[in-house]
Order: C-alpha cells, then sequence, then structure tokens
C-alpha cells in the first residue's frame, strides 16, 4: 500500500484522468462514460508538441480514415446514420490523442497495464458471478436469476424510459434503432449491454493480465495479474460468444513470442484452462463447436448475412454504399429479409460503407500500428513483452470482426482508440534517450 502512495504522490497530475478512464469506461454504463471520458480529455489532449500540431503516424491514418468517412456522406442515403458513425468514430480518437498525451513515462504506462488487467478481471468476475446466479440464484430468490444480467439493466430500463418518454423529440427518436436495452440473461454480459462486445472487451484486455504476470517484478501484481488472468478467462466463458473464443486463442498465440520461459508457463496455463473448462464448464466447448453446426441461428444468420453482403459489393466495391451502417442495415431488411443491424464483419461492413478504398485506410492503420510494434519489440526486455501484448489485444479485437461489428458498439471502439494511443506513447518513451 505504502508502494502505492508513494507513486501517487510522484506522480501527481491531470494524467490520472486517463488512468481512471482506462479502469473504468469499461465497467461504467453506455451513457455515462462518455462523461469521464470528456473530462478527461479537456485535461489531457495535447495537439501540439515543441509548437507544431502532431498526430503521430497512427493519429494521421485515423484521420484520413475519417476524412474518407465525410466523403462517404455525399453519396449515402442515409445522411443521420453517417453523421452520427462520423461523430461516433472522431470522439474515440480523442480517446488516442488524450492516451498518447497523459502517458509519457514508463511508470505510468504500466500503472495503465495494471488498471487495464484489473478493470478485465473486475468485469470477468461479474460475468461469472451472473452465470452463477442465473443457474442458482432462484435457489434464494426467482429475481435473481436475471436482475444483474446485464450489470446496469434496472438502471438502463428506467434512462430508456426516460428518455423516450420525456426527453427525446419524436424527430430524433425516429432514427433510433432500438429504444429498449437488450437482455440476454443465458449469457453473461457483464456491466455492457450484449454479451459479445462484453467478451470483445475482455478478449481484448487479457493479454494486459499477461504482461502483468511476467514483467513486473513486484510478486503482489504477478499474483494480481495472475488472479485478473483467471476471471477474464472466466468472463470470456461465461460470455458463450464463440467468435471471442476464437479471438482469444489467437491472442494467445501471439503472447507466445514473449520467448522463455514464460511461453512455457503461457502453455501450462492454456492447458490448465482447457482442463478446467472441460470439468466444471463443457457447456463452453459444445458452445464453440456449434460453429461448424449450419443448422444453427446464428450460423446459418451469417452465412445468408455474408452471401447478401457478396452480392451487393458486386456493384459497390470500389466506393461502396456511403457512410452509416443504416445503408447496410436497410438492404439486409428490406432487400434479403433478414432482420440483422450489420455485415457481422468489420471488414464486409466498411467495404460497404466506404468501398475498398475504406479498407485500405483502416488496413493502413492496422498495418501502422504492427510495424510500430514488431519495431518496439527489438528492443527486448519489458519494450519487447510491451509490444507483444499490445499486438495481441488488437489482433484479438480484428479477430472478434471477423464474427461480428466491434463499432457497432461504444465501448470496444473506445478501448480500441485507447490501446492505439498506449502504443503511441509506447514507442515515445522508448525511443527516449536513456540519462
Amino acid at each position: 500500500m505504502s508502494s502505492i502512495k508513494e507513486f501517487f504522490r510522484n506522480n501527481k497530475g491531470r494524467w490520472i484522468w486517463a488512468l481512471v478512464s482506462f479502469f473504468a469506461a469499461a465497467l461504467l454504463p453506455e451513457y455515462i462514460f462518455p462523461v469521464l471520458l470528456f473530462v478527461s480529455y479537456i485535461k489531457n489532449v495535447k495537439l501540439k508538441e515543441n509548437g507544431r500540431v502532431s498526430l503521430g503516424k497512427l493519429g494521421v491514418c485515423m484521420l484520413l480514415y475519417s476524412l474518407w468517412q465525410v466523403i462517404g456522406l455525399f453519396y449515402s442515403d442515409y445522411l443521420a446514420s453517417g453523421l452520427s458513425g462520423i461523430a461516433i468514430w472522431g470522439g474515440m480518437f480523442f480517446c488516442y490523442l488524450m492516451m498518447r498525451s497523459a502517458i509519457d513515462t514508463g511508470e505510468k504506462l504500466d500503472a495503465v497495464i495494471l488498471v487495464g488487467a484489473l478493470s478485465g478481471g473486475v468485469a470477468g468476475g461479474i460475468g461469472i458471478g451472473q452465470m452463477l446466479l442465473y443457474h442458482y440464484g432462484e435457489l434464494i430468490h426467482p429475481a435473481l436469476k436475471s436482475f444483474f444480467n446485464p450489470f446496469w439493466h434496472p438502471l438502463d430500463n428506467f434512462i430508456a424510459d426516460v428518455a423516450v418518454n420525456h426527453l427525446l423529440p419524436d424527430f430524433v427518436l425516429q432514427h433510433v434503432q432500438r429504444t429498449q436495452f437488450i437482455s440476454i440473461i443465458t449469457r453473461a454480459s457483464g456491466t455492457f449491454t450484449n454479451p459479445v462486445f462484453y467478451a470483445i472487451f475482455l478478449t481484448v484486455m487479457l493479454p494486459f493480465s499477461a504482461y502483468c504476470m511476467f514483467y513486473f517484478r513486484s510478486k503482489r501484481k504477478k499474483v494480481l495479474g495472475l488472479i485478473c488472468l483467471a476471471l477474464t478467462l472466466g468472463g470470456i466463458a461465461a460470455s458463450y460468444s464463440r467468435g471471442p473464443y476464437l479471438a482469444m486463442a489467437a491472442a494467445f498465440v501471439i503472447l507466445l513470442f514473449y520467448g522463455g520461459k514464460r511461453t512455457l508457463v503461457l502453455l501450462g496455463c492454456g492447458v490448465g484452462g482447457l482442463g478446467a473448462l472441460a470439468i466444471f464448464a463443457d457447456g463452453v466447448f459444445k458452445r464453440l463447436l456449434s460453429i461448424f453446426n449450419i443448422n444453427d441461428v446464428s450460423v446459418s444468420t451469417r452465412s445468408k448475412i455474408w452471401e447478401a453482403c457478396f452480392e451487393v459489393l458486386e456493384d459497390n466495391w470500389v466506393f461502396g454504399l456511403g457512410t452509416g451502417v443504416n445503408n447496410v442495415r436497410e438492404i439486409l431488411h428490406n432487400t434479403y429479409g433478414i432482420k440483422q443491424p450489420h455485415a457481422h464483419n468489420i471488414v464486409l461492413q466498411i467495404m460497404l460503407e466506404n468501398g475498398i478504398v475504406g479498407v485500405l485506410l483502416f488496413a493502413a492503420i492496422l498495418v501502422v500500428f504492427a510495424a510500430q510494434m514488431i519495431k518496439l519489440s527489438r528492443l527486448g526486455g519489458r519494450a519487447r513483452g510491451l509490444a507483444i501484448s499490445l499486438l495481441a489485444s488488437i489482433t484479438a479485437f480484428c479477430m472478434c470482426g471477423m464474427t461480428d461489428y466491434p463499432f457497432y458498439g461504444l465501448k470496444p471502439m473506445c478501448y480500441m482508440m485507447l490501446i492505439f494511443g498506449l502504443s503511441a506513447a509506447a514507442v515515445r518513451i522508448y525511443k527516449q534517450p536513456k540519462s
């Protein structure tokens, strides 16, 4: 405890808002966490370095992607949808700028990694608790079976009722696709409103726990990292989300590049975790194996969506249909009779909205990020561990995007941007000459 007090005594300042945001954004309701981020933006964002505007290479790529989205508005059939999409991307872009500006020392960098692991652990623990209540809560009281899943659902319903009946005018409500928050009680949603987005967050945070286990010197922090790793894994399992299961495996493979004893320990943890699931939660394996069952509703629906999307792309692959998720939603609904809101694949969705140009611009963001992390990993030591962890995290995010559209949720996009900002801060910190 004394070391924690000493750390904050030596690292006072506005950057703590960024630290709190990284920890709490995933745990707060969707309509509250943007307020915390907004305050953190104001406290920390610096657009100029040495008197010049500086966004970093990643920032420039993201800005170019956003500009292409603006161009896509001119031929979009759904202006309001396009504007909201650009506004969300632009707002979350400040997450990148905020983190890049706020984190300027190795100590602060490690602190963010630690609170990221803690956030994943807390969220994972909540999800495990939700599934325990689903199966056994009615032994205490029937309401416990579903009352806390999603965690904020009672508050969500209250806010939705107030907004729909008292706050939002009709001309705004007509553009809102859903006026009630969803609740899927058979799968853990944690502090999210959707089990898939919850699982995406946990999968993205998993490498942070691994970094704590292997690169922190303090035994307490190593043990804390192990506990958070176990809780995060449990939360992913409790979400019963097959795409994130596969994404977790991809992240695990990248973490093996830690090398040496760390790789052996990870392999041991992986085997032990699979054994524990086989004994205590065999339903997870059954859920995963159903991905090959064409009669499964989710599998067959995605198959129909992708078939329809490829058909639409035949005449719209260069520029797309225009910015805005509604362009895709309305075609799926009205032309193909598929009642789904998006393409359930991040590449297809971007291509349908903004064409091959949009896909290439988004790919440029990922290529620049990967190149920076590979270069950082060559420095060895903690820099290598950090680079591999961040690379595993974004890989997990992208893999989740192969079966869903993460940008449909605020929190997944928020954490993608925060991690990009953290990577930019890490590059700058480790480039500084040692005194």
